[in-house]
């Protein structure tokens, strides 16, 4: 061989030779092949592209070829592509690992994702085994190092979306909660993160020149993400109707004020699905839309507009403030409307929820697992219990409870105003909310002692960044390594707790969800024995404005009415008198000369002045020359006289009329005093009357309501 062909076969065996000189035997049959593949394709392997390793190593569904995993290692270690052993379907990763890496190279990356993920309170050996261990390699081999401190996020996040629903992508979430735990990435992968976003056949509906300026304009928004996701379409909407209505005008920029307007009348007029592209949900496409749609679909697009021109994006053709706007009398139509959980029902969920047990909740785990017996929850009960009692006794949103701190719970000492006697007091630091800053408000005992009582068996778990405040903090509701689930609340709990109470998961109002629970507390709050004040309801609620509280608390009718019937208007503010009325008088036309023909009964006395309920005097007699005793010779006649009939009058009484006929003495004196130097009907005051009693007060007026005695 001439010197020349030796350098030639160096420069080609030598690296083979390096990269596999602890493989033993195998490493010769795999150095033999590609020699072979070199020279029947006349090309280095180093120039070799990721199809021809595979025609090389073949695939999992090919014939097993000898020293198959070896010639996966050799097109890594020389021909560099770091995903051929995932095309090529190689299953023993690990194996894989020690011949690309060297034996033992990745244990200590290994051991540490387990480590901490076992503190954490992951204790399942199929995912410390076959899930980590996989995720894990998968991921060294994809980074082509053994070390976690050089993985690479975006690297990893490629990685992740390559198994959309998977046991290993469920792994690497778990690694990536690890890495993120030890700041060696910004933040852990999200198991919907392939899930974000708008679906592309949503898109394509919208007309190019509206969705590249709503697309920019999503991109800079301050909004929050869950406004945003639903506001986001509703602009959409526009977009597809200003193609449909007018297509030489569908620019925002080109939009004007009789455009504006002609929006805001189709959309009084629009159906449910109409210009919305893709729907999923088609049980009612063509219904008329409600209020409550069409508002906001004309109020996304005014706060859109409102922020296109504040940012100087475009010229103002018109004020959206004012053309796009939901008319008046529509407006009126929206309403606080709670949909409030019914009484019975509620007490149900309250008494299912303060009993609930594991055997309770539904068993999570693949059907094979779930045949040899397997059911275990995969949230620890004594969480679940803590979350139940924070929904039925705090009046949280969902997002809050989620979010609350491990030190959330604060103990205090109140005192009895009557006995004097102590009690513990329960204040819960709610997070920061949409509307309000964090704050803390009083709850029952018993949220506390589920709290406390979680705690004791919580495992250490990671900070984790709140995603209003930005700041990593621990809280209270995590397991394994993250937040509990979004829907975990609505989707398992509530339904549990339903089917434990014997009631439906829906009632007249829609679906239980955990949100109603906070305005059936509002309401129960607000209607109780001794209820909150607005004010108070509105603090306790976290609510910004006193208009937010009224759409979650409502003065239900049975206690409308007993505090109208407590009220007593009408009886207390009027009162029927006796009188009795002298016919033959009428008859004879003695009326008509002055002689008395009608007599109020004053209890003591008649008062025979025609325009009494006119008189000042009238609940305090200063006995003037209209007053008639009955222990007189002409009040013991009127008593037995043919003629007379009985009849009653109204009163509508003054404030210190009302007081004084209910019995207060300092009102009745009042009002005498006031009335001592009015004149009577008569003519004289009552001091010049000079009476040793300067007054007679009344006691025969009539409950106008009850029939009772005042």
């Amino acid at each position: 061989m001439q010197p020349r062909d030796r350098v030639v076969l160096a420069r080609l065996i030598d690296p083979i030779d390096q990269a596999s000189h602890d493989w033993g035997q195998q490493a010769s049959k795999a150095r033999i092949r590609v020699l072979m593949e070199v020279h029947r394709r006349q090309r280095p392997y180093w120039a070799w592209d990721q199809h021809e390793w595979l025609a090389l190593t073949g695939t999992k569904s090919s014939a097993k070829q000898e020293a198959r995993l070896h010639l996966v290692a050799l097109g890594m270690r020389l021909g560099g592509h770091r995903r051929l052993h995932h095309h090529a379907g190689v299953q023993r990763l690990s194996v894989l690992g020690e011949l690309v890496f060297g034996p033992g190279r990745g244990d200590p990356a290994l051991t540490e994702v387990r480590d901490t993920l076992r503190s954490w309170g992951v204790n399942s050996a199929d995912t410390l085994g076959h899930q980590i261990n996989c995720a894990v390699w998968d991921l060294l081999l994809t980074c082509d190092t053994v070390d976690l401190h050089q993985i690479d996020e975006a690297r990893l996040a490629e990685l992740a979306a390559q198994y959309p629903v998977s046991s290993r992508r469920r792994g690497l979430i778990k690694i990536s909660r690890v890495l993120a735990h030890k700041g060696l990435i910004s933040r852990p992968l999200q198991n919907v993160d392939q899930q974000r976003g708008t679906r592309p056949e949503t898109l394509t509906t919208v007309p190019a020149e509206w969705l590249e300026l709503v697309e920019r304009w999503r991109a800079l928004t301050t909004c929050e993400p869950s406004t945003l996701k639903t506001k986001f379409p509703m602009v959409l909407i526009a977009g597809r109707w200003a193609a449909d209505k007018h297509p030489d005008a569908i620019a925002p920029a080109a939009w004007t004020r009789d455009m504006a307007a002609e929006y805001v009348a189709d959309t009084m007029s629009a159906t449910i699905g109409q210009w919305a592209g893709h729907n999923r949900n088609t049980s009612r496409l063509g219904e008329p839309l409600s209020i409550t749609g069409k508002a906001h679909r004309i109020d996304c697009l005014r706060s859109f507009f409102s922020e296109l021109i504040d940012w100087e994006w475009i010229t103002p053709n018109f004020d959206p403030r004012k053309v796009l706007s939901l008319p008046t009398s529509a407006r009126a139509q929206i309403v606080p409307n709670p949909r409030i959980i019914d009484d019975a029902s509620w007490a149900k969920l309250m008494a299912a929820g303060l009993t609930l047990n594991s055997e309770d909740l539904k068993p999570y785990g693949t059907p094979r697992a779930k045949d040899v017996g397997y059911q275990a929850n995969y949230y620890p009960i004594e969480m679940v219990r803590a979350m139940v009692g924070v929904w039925l006794f705090a009046g949280c949103r969902v997002d809050e409870i989620r979010r609350l701190e491990l030190d959330c719970i604060i103990w205090d000492e109140g005192h009895d105003e009557q006995t004097g006697e102590t009690y513990r007091v329960c204040l819960l630091r709610v997070p920061a909310n949409k509307t309000s800053a964090a704050f803390t408000k009083p709850v029952d005992p018993v949220v506390g002692q589920l709290i406390e009582a979680w705690k004791l068996v919580r495992a250490p778990q990671p900070d984790i960044t709140d995603r209003k405040t930005r700041q990593r903090r621990q809280h209270l509701f995590t397991h394994r390594g993250q937040l509990v689930g979004g829907g975990y609340l609505n989707d398992h709990v509530i339904p549990a707790l339903c089917t434990k109470a014997g009631i439906p998961m829906h009632d007249s109002r829609g679906a239980l969800t955990s949100h109603r629970a906070r305005a059936t507390i509002a309401t129960q709050l607000l209607n109780a024995r001794d209820p909150l004040t607005l004010a108070d309801l509105q603090q306790w609620l976290g609510h910004k404005h006193p208009s937010s509280t009224r759409h979650y608390a409502a003065i239900l009718q049975r206690t409308l009415t007993a505090a109208y019937k407590k009220a007593d208007y009408f009886a207390r503010n009027v009162r029927t008198i006796e009188v009795l009325i002298d016919r033959d008088t009428i008859r004879s036309g003695a009326a008509a000369d002055g002689q008395p023909w009608k007599y109020y009964d004053l209890g003591d006395g008649y008062c025979t002045y025609d325009f009494f309920a006119k008189c000042p005097h009238r609940l305090a007699c200063a006995r003037c020359p209209f007053y008639l005793p009955k222990q007189s010779h002409a009040g013991q006649l009127l008593a037995v006289k043919d003629g007379i009939e009985g009849m009653l009058e109204q009163l509508d009484l003054t404030d210190e009329e009302r007081q004084a006929l209910q019995g207060d003495r300092d009102a009745v004196a009042a009002l005498a005093e006031r009335l001592a130097d009015t004149p009577t009907p008569a003519g004289p005051t009552p001091n010049q009357l000079g009476h040793d009693r300067a007054f007679i007060s009344l006691t025969a007026l009539r409950d106008s309501l009850t029939g009772g005695t005042a």
